[in-house]
């Protein structure tokens, strides 16, 4: 007779198994909308739910069951880490020739690199970052980054080219950690309540790559956070999960971040703080022994796998 912890286990590959599916359906139709950004209309039909706005300037109360990411650098230390950088801050792309539309953000980028270099040796036991092309990451790690060119036309009916490309990928040094991150250059600039197209495909192929290789069974959430540099100009930060409970992705973005400027703005600080976040949150289930000593009685816990009636072969 198998144990009861057996039984919990097979349970909760159970639960993995089924969500990949479900992700991977969001994943085929989100190919039916080749658009630079997408609606809340069209997010709903995906499953996509778009949750509370990330508390990016830190203000509210913390919460380790919806924030999964958590800043740790003094703000002074980031700045001070970026006095050696500055020079490498571009307000504009200078070229005789017209640059291809990624290029924008890419040199924006490199500011970031270079901060980052030095703030992760504060804490190298922290994430693993992959600054490299993203066929070498994929051949490395199986994490599949999405790109993307989208052609449309304005109201002058003028060919316009937008583009989306993965920058780098950080993994936690801890490889029992399921989360994960990218940093993510977009030449569309989000306007409204709308999401850009790289944020839904960057939010399901980062899960999708937690929930295909089924290292993580015992966590019931395999967090992921997106940081997209908006052409040169602005930021967002993305934090995404899988909610087993309603069976939809949620997406917890931040404000736009301004990066507008000579020099690197306040903003730019801010996500550089984020970048460096501790992997932390609610993400691993309890076994019912150890609730049972926690005197839990929530019936419906989040960290308690639904219970699935799982099929003997």
């Amino acid at each position: 007779m198998a144990s009861a912890q057996t039984v919990e286990d097979l349970r909760r590959l159970e639960i993995e198994i089924l969500q990949f599916h479900q992700v991977c359906q969001m994943q085929a139709a989100l190919e039916d909308h080749d658009t630079s950004t997408i609606d809340q209309t069209t997010l709903e039909s995906l499953d996509i739910h778009i949750g509370q706005p990330l508390d990016i300037d830190e203000k509210g109360v913390w919460d380790f069951g919806t924030t999964f990411f958590q800043p740790w650098v003094p703000r002074e230390v980031i700045k001070a880490s970026a006095e050696d950088s500055e020079f490498k801050w571009m307000d504009r792309l200078i070229t005789i020739l017209r640059p291809v539309e990624w290029k924008y953000g890419y040199c924006k980028a490199q500011w970031f690199h270079l901060c980052l270099g030095t703030l992760y040796e504060m804490d190298p036991n922290l994430w693993d970052p992959w600054n490299i092309d993203p066929t070498t990451i994929y051949l490395e790690t199986a994490l599949r980054q999405p790109m993307r060119r989208i052609v449309f036309y304005n109201d002058e009916n003028e060919e316009i080219f937008r583009e989306y490309h993965p920058e780098a990928a950080y993994f936690p040094v801890d490889v029992t950690k399921p989360h994960v991150a990218s940093l993510v250059i977009d030449s569309h600039e989000a306007p409204g309540d709308k999401v850009l197209r790289s944020e839904v495909d960057y939010a399901i192929a980062m899960v999708l790559f937690r929930l295909k290789y089924r290292l993580h069974t015992n966590h019931h959430t395999k967090p992921a956070m997106i940081y997209t540099l908006e052409r040169d100009q602005f930021a967002r930060v993305t934090q995404v999960h899988y909610d087993g409970k309603t069976n939809k992705l949620v997406l917890r973005q931040s404000r736009h971040l301004d990066l507008r400027g000579p020099r690197p703005t306040e903003d730019a600080f801010t996500l550089l703080r984020w970048m460096t976040s501790r992997p932390v949150g609610d993400t691993e289930y309890v076994d019912e022994a150890e609730e049972d000593e926690e005197d839990s009685t929530t019936p419906d816990s989040s960290n308690t796998a639904p219970k699935l009636l799982v099929g003997c072969a």
